[in-house]
């Protein structure tokens, strides 16, 4: 009779999981908003300044979803609490994604001097007379700060990521054309910046 009684249980919280998740999903998100915004922007703060600048909306995004998805497998029953197991699925999903990006250990994100390298190649063809201030790619993060966050996005994935501009557009949900004009407005602006600077 017990284990009868649990299973009608098991299944009613799991319908009702459902139906809250159907219709009151947005309502759930606004309320952990705050939670979740802090911990993408703790986590993002441990990352260097040009990954965060490009990489804390997918963060963000990243960590709704997750969230989604915690409600989702979340069993109030044993764990009548949902934010720390959603903490930690949602930390875990950053990790992951930034481990996708660089292929790499997060502890290691992004080697400044191969990316200065293959940004400068990018952006001007004469490798000589920069090749001093290329070396610690100081020069060149402070010019990406300049460019907008769609210019610095279009840029990394283009330059640092070698990805194909039908492939950038893919994954920003943009067409071919638009990230061809964002990468050129982006390249042009990086030169005067670059130039000016010389």
């Amino acid at each position: 009779m017990l284990e009868l009684e649990n299973n009608i249980l098991d299944k009613v919280v799991e319908d009702l999981l459902d139906y809250l998740i159907v219709y009151y999903d947005e309502d759930i998100l606004k309320k952990f908003q705050h939670k979740i915004d802090m911990l993408v922007n703790n986590y993002a703060r441990k990352l260097p300044g040009f990954v965060k600048s490009s990489e804390i909306d997918d963060l963000g995004n990243i960590a709704r979803m997750e969230f989604i998805q915690t409600l989702r497998s979340w069993d109030p029953i044993s764990n009548p609490v949902i934010w720390p197991f959603a903490y930690s699925r949602i930390n875990g999903a950053m990790k992951d994604h930034i481990r996708y990006l660089t292929k790499a250990d997060p502890s290691r994100l992004y080697n400044w001097i191969t990316d200065a390298a293959y940004m400068y190649i990018a952006i001007n063809k004469s490798s000589e007379e920069f090749s001093g201030k290329v070396e610690d790619g100081i020069m060149l993060r402070q010019a990406l700060k300049q460019l907008s966050a769609a210019e610095q996005k279009v840029v990394t994935l283009k330059s640092i990521h070698d990805l194909t501009l039908s492939d950038i557009g893919k994954k920003i949900n943009l067409s071919e054309s638009q990230v061809s004009r964002i990468y050129s407005t982006a390249i042009l602006k990086l030169r005067k910046i670059i130039t000016k600077e010389k």
